[in-house]
């Protein structure tokens, strides 16, 4: 006990080498009465060093006298993806899980991680059915995760452009709670993003029902209104958000001038369209007054067009 007590206190004072020295005697000492916290102790020390193999080895002696103790299988398992062993990492949190529901939410947090490294691990080695299969896992206890670290995995996702796996775990997230605005917003871009319009408009509606007055939401549905071809509804959507957003000032109102004049184009209206470019183009807004005038010219293009098939047409006549 004197010589545990004087790795603990070392422990405490920081002196990592010191504390491993005498938990290394407390082994020593208790010879075949050893116990899992012993080695537990030493693993404990070695991960505050960074000597992540030191301290998955401690853990794994650890687990051999405890095999079902909780603190020595979730650490255990954070260590063996911190030493690369992802495979066995999810293999020993995922038998946390089944013994351990208290440590649940934890247990589930790692194991989105470790099985997103596993994931990444097999793909690097060429083993794609293997790669899929602990993508699965990923969606599966990422899903049953708390929101953040789910939302967490949706954006490493979103920036590895990995959309359909976003939208599977943003799909998990609102079936929970059909009201996180930031969970429909990323939504509604990945589905853009995969060319899904129809249901990139369900979300940003969904989410502009929630957050009224983000207009660069209301913008890009108005876009990918545009682009689906929902001239219309682009049309109706411009003009609500128009009236919504007018006591905002010129410069705010760049943007939503830029949408209504996508959706008037999209109509056919280059008249009117152009009276929308031209505000945005005037509205000091620098992300889009350039655009705003490149439109300008553009709808000169069209409405010349336009003249040359009317003329075209009552020659013809």
């Amino acid at each position: 006990e004197a010589t545990r007590g004087l790795g603990t206190a070392y422990a405490g004072l920081g002196d990592n080498e010191k504390a491993i020295t005498w938990y290394r005697k407390v082994v020593t000492l208790r010879g075949d009465q050893v116990e899992a916290g012993d080695f537990a102790n030493l693993a404990k020390v070695y991960a505050k060093l960074k000597q992540y193999k030191e301290a998955r080895a401690e853990y794994m002696k650890a687990e051999k006298l405890a095999p079902d103790d909780c603190g020595v299988l979730f650490n255990l398992g954070v260590l063996h993806r911190a030493a690369g062993y992802h495979e066995l990492s999810v293999a020993t949190l995922e038998h946390a899980l089944t013994v351990c529901p208290k440590i649940k939410d934890q247990a589930l947090e790692q194991l989105a991680k470790s099985a997103e490294s596993a994931a990444a691990q097999q793909k690097k080695l060429g083993n794609p059915d293997k790669a899929a299969q602990y993508q699965g896992l990923v969606s599966k206890y990422g899903g049953q995760a708390g929101g953040s670290t789910t939302y967490d995995l949706v954006k490493q996702k979103m920036k590895q452009q990995d959309f359909g796996e976003a939208i599977k775990l943003l799909e998990q997230m609102l079936a929970k709670n059909p009201n996180q605005t930031n969970a429909l917003l990323t939504l509604a871009r990945a589905q853009d993003a995969l060319g899904n319009k129809t249901q990139s408009i369900d979300a940003y509606r969904g989410y502009i029902a929630l957050k009224p007055q983000d207009a660069a939401a209301q913008v890009h549905m108005i876009i990918v209104l545009v682009e689906a071809g929902r001239c219309g509804e682009a049309r109706a959507a411009a003009s609500d958000a128009k009236q919504k957003f007018a006591s905002k000032g010129s410069k705010a109102m760049g943007k939503i001038y830029y949408a209504s004049g996508m959706a008037y184009e999209c109509a056919g209206e280059y008249q009117s369209a152009q009276a929308d470019f031209s505000q945005c183009a005037a509205s000091g807004d620098s992300e889009w007054s350039s655009r705003g005038r490149e439109q300008v010219s553009r709808m000169d293009d069209f409405m010349e067009y336009e003249l040359a098939k009317e003329k075209k047409a009552r020659q013809g006549g």
